[in-house]
């Protein structure tokens, strides 16, 4: 007992699987002075060897355990049934624990308890930081020294791994270790995680953002425990804030918390504090348990318990995993199963979460290496381990700055002077959408959330842009935008104004063509004292349909200015005789022709939004016009009067507007016929009436 409260490494202990009493401490070594053996983490044992172990060779376990740095003793009724008085005093300790086995014939020292054909052991080291990465190759390399001598009775191998890492982890490295979480991230697999679960990963984080109930469940435990700590490590320093995760009945007192007024752009831990991370997911009502045996069932069953991160290779967990979480991982079949469907809106990924999330794992994909999991072809940065650390770490700023953004509008939508100083452009890309607006409302009911608005200035996002991380265009939410704009506008403007008399002038010369004659209509003016006369908004669009037939006729009219005579005269001729019926087919053209005039308006005023509808779709529409148009003016050409001699019926064959193979766009004489709504607009010179008659 000669390890000081302040050293990085607890102690180091053996396990034993005795065939009657199940898993138990064997041996102790490295304990701070005054912390009583007897009774100490009843549970370690079987987090040490967990179920289904004996299936590998070799099986490593990570678990958190609760010490109590006062008493110098450990909880004894579980983490849930702390002393109130004593509450404050416990803190979440981390181990690693490597278990083997051997025949029970290959011993050469055999104790009497030994009456089973094998023997299973494990080596754990307990320290005060999660430093795993860093020990678990040397606890490797002494775990299967150990077995290999045969002779469990010499226990000095151990005392030769205390020794050494007492040496490289010394109470004065501590600070060290939290300066430089890089070392934390020592033998994570991030690569493989997000090569497995892809999209899953960012619903997983944002779940534990949530503060949801998540089991994990699989056989392979150290890829069970080593993909929570993953996960973990993608919100910036949490692996260095981790001490409360222990017990949901720990938690810092957010009343004793200040709020940062400044940072140094050169400190990253500065910019970080600065930044409200890492968020407190583990705090009161929290649980983090990475290997949890059937033993500690109750602490994630207690009412104490509102949310938790755990894992389990307990076949009975997973069957009871209705009853017992939100969320289910199966590190099995690589599948995520959500258990509470009321979750499916919240965790559903916008199409921004979804880009980005599949840009990362295709750049994982590409430079996948099949032989180390965890360093990526030619051991280039792009696709590291820390690329898609800095990756996810530039999703959360833009996220919790946007989510700042969000309510600040929210809290001053009565103060037009306060969202004036906010620039436009963030009011109309509205970016706490793009990460789904749902989760947005339900990560303000959560505990880590209040901490994290208590901590940070209201006008975080003047000092990091509140934007999503992926950086591609979507043509969709440009078009959303614009929608949602134009009809913020007509709820603030139903009716506007036109904008100068000089604009209302100009826009009202028009120019009709008859007989191959351009004339300019008279210009309306406006008397000064008048009062300029309000224009609806629609009105524009009807001008537009209206410019547009116009264009279309002048073209039409240079056509056939030729034979326009010929053509007036066979149509006069026609309509004494069939008067009646040419009225009616008269009506049906420029219905027809008006339908197809407004649906290219309005598919020009569609690609002016982004937007194009279908080729294939609008031939088949436009060649179903065509059909009906050709059927109404044979029927018209079959009536006419059959004295026409046959030159006459050449020239009135070159007027008929259209045949089975003319273009459903071109323009024909017809079209030159206005509705009343167009008379009154558009003025008719009296040579063009004349030449009509």
């Amino acid at each position: 007992m000669e390890n000081s409260d302040s050293s990085v490494i607890f102690g180091i202990c053996l396990v034993d699987f005795h065939h009657k009493r199940g898993p138990e401490i064997e041996y102790w070594h490295g304990l701070p002075d005054g912390v009583k053996k007897d009774g100490l983490w009843t549970n370690l044992p079987f987090q040490a060897l967990p179920d289904g172990s004996h299936s590998f060779e070799e099986t490593f376990t990570y678990f958190t355990l609760l010490y109590d740095e006062d008493n110098h003793c450990s909880p004894i009724n579980g983490a849930t049934e702390l002393s109130a008085n004593d509450v404050n005093n416990y803190s979440t300790l981390f181990a690693i624990s490597c278990s083997r086995q051997i025949k029970t014939d290959d011993l050469l020292t055999k104790d009497k308890d030994v009456t089973r054909s094998t023997v299973q052991k494990a080596i754990v080291v307990v320290f005060r930081e999660p430093i795993f990465g860093q020990i678990r190759d040397k606890l490797s390399i002494v775990t299967n020294a150990y077995f290999l001598q045969h002779d469990f009775t010499d226990k000095q191998i151990l005392v030769s791994l205390y020794d050494n890492l007492k040496v490289l982890y010394k109470s004065s490295s501590t600070e060290d270790i939290s300066n430089s979480a890089n070392r934390l991230y020592i033998g994570l697999c991030l690569r493989k995680v997000v090569h497995d679960f892809k999209k899953d990963v960012l619903i997983l984080l944002k779940a534990m953002i949530l503060e949801k109930k998540i089991i994990f469940y699989g056989s392979n435990v150290e890829y069970l425990c080593n993909l929570q700590f993953s996960l973990i490590s993608l919100i910036p320093s949490l692996l260095l804030d981790l001490r409360d995760s222990g017990s949901p009945l720990t938690y810092k007192d957010i009343s004793k918390m200040e709020r940062a007024t400044s940072f140094k752009s050169s400190d990253r831990k500065s910019v970080l504090k600065f930044l409200g991370l890492p968020l407190q997911i583990f705090q009161k009502g929290g649980l983090f348990s990475p290997y949890t045996p059937l033993q500690q069932v109750d602490d994630i069953k207690s009412e104490k318990t509102n949310f938790f991160v755990v894992g389990s290779s307990n076949s009975l967990l997973f069957e009871r995993r209705d009853e017992l979480c939100d969320i289910l991982v199966n590190v099995d079949t690589l599948s995520l199963e959500i258990i509470n469907k009321s979750l499916d809106g919240p965790l559903q990924l916008t199409g921004h979460d979804k880009k980005w999330i599949e840009s990362i794992v295709a750049i994982v994909e590409e430079t996948w290496n099949e032989n180390d999991d965890e360093t990526p072809k030619n051991s280039q940065f792009k696709g590291s381990e820390d690329f898609i650390r800095w990756q996810f770490e530039d999703y959360i700023t833009g996220l919790l700055s946007s989510v700042k953004l969000f309510d600040y509008v929210n809290s001053n939508k009565d103060n037009p002077v306060a969202l004036q100083s906010i620039p436009q452009d963030y009011l109309n890309l509205n970016p706490w959408s793009l990460y789904n607006i749902h989760w947005v409302n339900m990560w303000e009911t959560t505990r880590n959330y209040e901490i994290f608005n208590k901590l940070t200035d209201d006008r975080l996002f003047d000092l990091f842009v509140p934007k999503h991380a992926y950086n591609g265009v979507d043509n969709f939410v440009i078009f959303q935008q614009k929608l949602i704009s134009a009809f913020q506008n007509l709820r603030k403007h139903p009716s506007t104004d036109a904008p100068s008399n000089k604009s209302i002038e100009d826009e009202q010369v028009s120019k009709v063509v008859s007989n191959g004659n351009t004339v300019d209509n008279e210009k309306k003016t406006h008397n000064d004292n008048e009062p300029i006369p309000k224009e609806n908004v629609w009105s524009s669009w009807k001008d537009y349909f209206n410019r547009k037939k116009i264009k279309n006729n002048e073209d039409a009219t240079c056509l056939n200015n030729d034979t326009n005579d010929t053509a007036n005269s066979v149509i006069s001729k026609g309509s004494s005789n069939n008067s009646k019926k040419t009225k009616n087919d008269d009506n049906t053209t420029n219905t027809n022709l008006q339908q197809n005039s407004t649906r290219k308006a309005i598919e020009n005023a569609l690609l002016g939004l982004g937007l194009h509808r279908d080729n294939h779709q609008r031939d088949l529409n436009e060649s179903s016009d065509d059909d009906d148009n050709n059927e109404s003016f044979s029927s018209a050409k079959v009536n006419q009067d059959e004295s026409f001699s046959s030159k006459e019926q050449e020239k009135s064959s070159n007027f008929i507007p259209r045949d089975e193979n003319s273009n459903s766009d071109s323009m024909t004489a017809d079209d030159l016929i206005l509705t009343e709504d167009e008379k009154e607009e558009y003025v008719v010179p009296d040579d063009t009436t004349k030449t009509d008659k």
